[in-house]
């Protein structure tokens, strides 16, 4: 059975590039690994609710895989996440949380491209009260990951590591 892994983060915190050093890099083997806009269209569920948009998202990348885990990049609402009917083929879906400083986060959504809207105060002070939200609920996800000093690869290879271990325990349970 699969197993979904949420990597969720505010725009900005750097949950794509994460994705994306993965990938790149091989790091884990028997894992697809989606962004939620390459699934879904989100402005096609404007007027729906956000547990329906996730569960969109995770029907489709049931559906696409071809490998026992799926690893899904969005802005993921851990509370509302705990709501998504979990597909007959997969076993579970976990989440893990990447933040950063708001100090941090203010940097990187002003260094954007400009036509990413992602600099104006009003989206910027969204963001940083999302990620307060997500880390007063930081109970819900199984690894939190504060990217404030650290790069890239060491971001990836917690998450990978994560991963790893829980395959592990889980080819034990199946000796």
């Amino acid at each position: 059975m699969k197993e979904i892994v949420f990597i969720s983060a505010v725009c900005g915190v750097g949950k794509s590039t994460t994705l994306d050093y993965i990938k790149q890099n091989n790091l884990i083997h028997g894992c697809d690994i989606f962004d939620i806009d390459d699934l879904i269209n989100i402005h096609e569920y404007e007027n729906e609710k956000p547990t329906t948009v996730y569960s969109a998202a995770v029907e489709k990348a049931v559906s696409q895989s071809t490998n026992k885990n799926i690893i899904i990049g969005s802005c993921a609402n851990p509370v509302e996440m705990k709501q998504v009917n979990i597909p007959n083929s997969a076993k579970s879906i976990e989440m893990i949380l990447i933040y950063c400083s708001n100090e941090e986060l203010i940097k990187r959504l002003k260094a954007r491209d400009e036509n990413r809207n992602c600099g104006s105060d009003e989206f910027i002070n969204g963001q940083i009260e999302y990620q307060k939200y997500m880390l007063d609920h930081s109970d819900l996800f199984k690894l939190k990951i504060d990217n404030t000093n650290i790069d890239v690869s060491e971001v990836s290879n917690r998450i990978v590591d994560y991963i790893r271990n829980r395959e592990e325990k889980e080819n034990e349970f199946d000796r």
